[in-house]
């Protein structure tokens, strides 16, 4: 008898859950989302491949090129910090966005040469903040 009281009770009561994704969270403050990155801004040096620990992001310093994979990502935000640190730079950007998903390695990648940005995924393409 308790379970059918129980089961009656939950029917009329509000859902603990979101109706994701019809109704979207809010995303808080400080949030690390998808890496963007700026081309025209960075100078190759380097720093942010050197820090990722998960190593999502290569640097050509030579041929410049600068390359990252989504799938690698564990979005820590490291990148983000030391490209901070070179004065006005500020290269590399985490987004509030999180909905990442894909159905094929290739859709995890960006890659780009000198201010020739290629992103495979077209709702990935850079945004401004």
């Amino acid at each position: 008898m308790k379970l059918i009281g129980n089961v009656l009770r939950n029917l009329f009561m509000k859902p603990f859950t979101r109706k994701y994704p019809d109704v979207k969270p809010e995303i808080p403050t400080g949030f690390r989302g998808k890496v963007i990155h700026y081309p025209e801004r960075c100078i190759y040096c380097g720093l942010c491949a050197k820090y990722c620990p998960s190593g999502a992001i290569k640097v050509n310093v030579k041929k410049k090129i600068w390359s990252y994979d989504w799938g690698k990502c564990t979005f820590c935000g490291q990148c983000q910090e030391i490209c901070h640190e070179i004065p006005k730079k500020d290269a590399i950007r985490l987004t509030k966005e999180y909905e990442l998903a894909g159905k094929n390695r290739k859709e995890f990648s960006a890659k780009d040469r000198y201010s020739d940005t290629v992103y495979f995924k077209k709702s990935h393409a850079r945004s401004s903040i």
